[in-house]
């Protein structure tokens, strides 16, 4: 509705205090408009009549009144229903109530029926009128009965609201109900229920009515002043919720026509304002009010054009200037000329609520203008005698103007009910989205407690029941089986199949436990057997038997686990192997007994092995090595040494073969056996390759100056390494970067690295050797490659591994075997080197080969280079 105020303020208004100071006033601009006028209007009149601010008021002497009845301080409350009390007749029992006290009659918050006994003398002896008032708007709930000297119940009307306090916009109005006092003590029960503080202000009052010569006129025109009143508070309320200047200008028309209405019907200076005469001559401040308001509260309603809101712009300076003259009784400027003004702005208005009626709030805006231009109509008849003075045309403009602010309550309230709609849809959707995540929880509770595939409780859940047993006080086992055909079985059968299989499986295997095992068995959330993967999964039992009864009931499991499993068309063996631990011997923890079983599990040599704290020391030492593999190739814990390839017939150092050393801080001098095969398994070969290739790369160029250009060094490939489609790359890259010709590099392969994935093994060496890198193969003849695949290969060189020496100068068969050997590599065009040459005999026994190489400690040891 106010889509482009902020716009149109920050164009008027272009500096930046400036323009924040304005849109944080503007919502209330109407507001300190209507107190301004007020106050103009009071200083005004009371500079024109200063007797108008302490009127002279007669000297009269009061005549004293019988008091005929009061309320007696004899307050009591039970925090019980009216029903109760009055079924059990506990009013009779002064000793069952408890007193309040006598300067407030509030007992707190007790949030629950609470029930006030009261008592009212009539000191009279006759019957009395009386109006019973309960000054408390904001209680929810009120139900009285009054219990006369004769112990005669009658029950009052209940009053209140059916929603919660806190939802309510304004609060209720006093209530009031006429009762006949006997003489005597009357007896008064209140059952009150509050969501908040209770209280119970209560006052007698006789029945009194000001003397207007018309109570049906006074009784309907003070119903419509209450529904103004209503609406004015209802705007007020959603002024200061939501800052809109439009509501704010509502509530200033609502403001005027109130007061104006009050000082015509004389109930203001009867009741409200008696002392104060001056507020009565405002009447020509707030009538141009009113037409101000309406002019100013148009554009933020409907959307107009700059024109349009040019002349409602004129109308109110128009209004604005009745306002301003109205104390001083201009000739001029009167109310037959403020009636034609409101006749022709309200004109206006309907015609462009006419022609912009697009949304449903305009259809009211058009209504509610549409009633206030008929009062407008009426009243300015009256005024020239065209109408007769009756008390329905003297209230016209209230009437059409109160049906005009009704009207715009209601669309306004409209709107606050579809606000209020949309927010119990957004709390619906907020419990709605607060039970799914309730779902949630329990699911993610459920997953982090159990297996994702088999249901069964997961490493966490067992580790928690394990260790909440006393290892010392009551040893126990744990058995962990793992079933090796998983994989296997998954790429046959897929993973859905598979998956259910497992799942038959484990519920066969838990139910075999519980029969087998008994007392023993250790549970856990119900189960007997838990899963810590797919593959692998334990159970535990108490040892609290002889060793001889263990024997036998392990025995009983590795049989049931070695039987085909049987489901459907289904008959296969899972391969299941079972790891034993023993606590507290092979652990101090759940979590240190799981990984000894899980260890000893990994032996399928035999169905069920028992944790061995030495192999386990072993498997220490290799995780210790992985662990800190990298660290040792950035510090010097990890070099290169260099051992020479001579020609045999004139010892020519050809090329040397960069080979990796490691002085672990803790294990000392590592050999590359101990520690090369489990770098390949776990996946660090390629850094620990790359660290070398850089490495003997650097060391290249003092190689060269001390040996000559032509000589080459050669580094060790893994057959890891191979499996990268980005190794050539990588070694092209790191050769150009150092300045290395590829024929300064011979990469050395294994027959098990070429062996193990032939495709791809031959395009990494093809597209090597095409750039000119020699390629060598390594250890030959402890291989399994055959004749055929080798031909197939780019290779430059065959090294003969060390083994071929072993007693050949004592053996003739050993020499044989050396000559075909030789003979292959003379036959396939490739460089022989024979390994392993450690003696001068050897040597020159050697020398008979034409074009052979020889690497071994006769020529030299393994050097690292001395620093640069």
């Amino acid at each position: 509705m106010d889509s482009s105020a902020p716009n149109q303020a920050a164009a008027r208004f272009p500096g930046t205090l400036a323009r924040r100071f304005f849109l944080r006033l503007r919502p209330w601009w109407p507001l300190l408009l209507l107190a301004s006028s007020f106050a103009y209007g009071i200083l005004v009149a009371l500079w024109q009549t200063p007797t108008l601010l302490n009127p002279a008021v007669p000297a009269t002497t009061p005549t004293p009144q019988p008091v005929v009845t009061q309320i007696l301080p004899e307050t009591g409350y039970r925090l019980e229903t009216l029903a109760s009390v009055l079924a059990n007749r506990r009013w009779q029992d002064a000793s069952a109530w408890q007193p309040t006290d006598n300067r407030r009659s509030g007992i707190g918050y007790p949030y629950q029926p609470a029930t006030y006994r009261v008592t009212l003398a009539n000191l009279s002896d006759a019957p009395v009128q009386r109006n019973l008032v309960l000054d408390a708007p904001y209680l929810d709930h009120v139900q009285p009965a009054l219990i006369s000297p004769d112990n005669d119940v009658q029950t009052l009307i209940a009053m209140g609201d059916s929603y919660p306090d806190g939802h309510r916009l304004i609060d209720l109005p006093t209530w009031m109900w006429p009762v006949t006092l006997a003489p005597g003590r009357t007896t008064l029960l209140v059952e009150v229920r509050n969501n908040g503080p209770v209280l119970l202000p209560l006052s007698l009052v006789a029945s009194a009515m000001p003397d207007t010569g018309d109570i049906v006129a006074l009784t309907w025109k003070s119903f419509i002043s209450g529904l103004l009143v209503f609406a004015l508070i209802l705007n007020l309320s959603t002024v200061i919720r939501l800052r809109k200047p439009g509501l704010g200008w509502l509530s200033v028309f609502m403001a005027g026509l109130i007061h104006s209405q009050l000082v015509m019907d004389g109930l203001g200076f009867w009741l409200l304002w008696p002392e104060l005469p001056v507020l009565n001559t405002l009447l020509g401040i707030s009538l141009p009010l009113c037409l101000l308001a309406l002019c100013e509260f148009t554009p933020h309603f409907i959307s107009v054009s700059r024109t349009s809101a040019a002349v409602l712009r004129l109308f109110s300076l128009l209004a604005g200037a009745h306002l301003l003259a109205a104390p001083f009784g201009l000739r001029l400027i009167g109310q037959d000329s403020l009636l034609a003004l409101a006749a022709l702005g309200g004109i206006f208005i309907l015609s462009l609520v006419v022609r912009y009626h697009r949304r449903v709030y305009d259809r009211y805006f058009g209504l509610s203008v549409l009633s206030i231009l008929i009062g407008v109509v009426i009243t300015s008849l009256r005024t020239i005698g065209w109408l007769p003075v009756t008390p329905l045309t003297d209230s016209a403009f209230f009437l059409g103007a109160a049906l005009g602010s009704v009207i715009l309550t209601s669309g306004m309230g409209r709107l606050l009910v579809e606000e209020r709609n949309r927010r119990l849809g957004s709390d619906i959707q907020a419990r709605q989205e607060r039970k799914l995540r309730a779902r949630v929880e329990q699911d993610i509770d459920r997953l982090m407690k159990t297996h994702r595939v088999t249901g069964k409780p997961n490493r966490p859940m067992l580790e928690e029941t394990l260790d909440g047993i006393n290892s010392q006080a009551s040893p126990y086992s744990v058995c962990m089986i793992r079933l090796a055909r998983i994989n296997e079985l998954e790429q046959a059968l897929g993973y859905r199949t598979t998956e259910d299989l497992l799942k038959q499986y484990l519920r066969r295997l838990n139910g075999f436990l519980k029969r087998t095992v008994g007392d023993r068995l250790i549970m856990v959330n119900g189960f007997a057997v838990s899963s810590l993967d797919a593959a692998n999964h334990a159970f535990a039992f108490y040892r609290n038997a002889p060793e001889s009864e263990d024997d036998i009931l392990l025995n009983a499991i590795v049989a049931w686990l070695g039987t085909n499993f049987r489901e459907g068309r289904f008959s296969f063996s899972w391969a299941p192997s079972i790891g034993l631990a023993h606590a507290p011997q092979h652990g101090s923890d759940a979590s240190s007994i799981l990984s000894s079983a899980g260890f000893a599990s990994l032996d399928d040599s035999r169905p069920l092995t028992t944790y061995d704290p030495a192999v386990a020391d072993w498997q220490y030492r290799q995780q210790i090595l992985m662990l800190e593999l990298e660290a040792s190739l950035r510090s010097d814990d990890m070099w290169l040494e260099y051992q020479p390839k001579v020609c045999i017939r004139d010892g020519r150092i050809a090329s040397f073969e960069a080979l990796l050393r490691w002085h672990h801080s803790e294990f000392g001098r590592v050999s590359p056996e101990q520690w090369i095969p489990v770098a390949e398994e776990v996946g660090l070969i390629p850094l620990v390759t790359q660290w070398v290739l850089e490495r003997a790369c650097r060391d290249f160029a003092r190689l060269r100056d001390r040996h000559g250009p032509d000589i080459a060094v050669s580094i060790n490939v893994s057959a890891k390494d191979l499996a990268r489609k980005s190794f050539p790359e990588s070694v092209i890259e790191t050769t150009e970067r150092h300045g290395l010709r590829p024929e300064n590099l011979i990469l050395e392969i294994t027959e098990t690295a070429v062996m193990n994935d032939t495709e791809l093994a031959r395009n990494s060496l093809l597209s090597l050797s095409q750039r000119g890198f020699r390629i060598a193969l390594d250890d030959f003849g402890t291989g399994h490659s055959s004749l055929g695949t080798l031909a197939s290969f780019e290779l430059d060189e065959l090294k003969i591994d060390r083994s071929f020496l072993i007693d050949i100068m004592t053996y003739p068969r050993r020499q044989n075997i050396l000559r075909v050997a030789l003979d292959l590599g003379e036959t396939l065009n490739l460089d022989v080197v024979v390994e392993g040459v450690e003696d001068e005999a050897t040597a020159v026994w050697l020398q008979q080969f034409p074009g052979l190489y020889g690497q071994g400690y006769y020529w030299g040891r393994p050097t690292r280079l001395p620093d640069a």
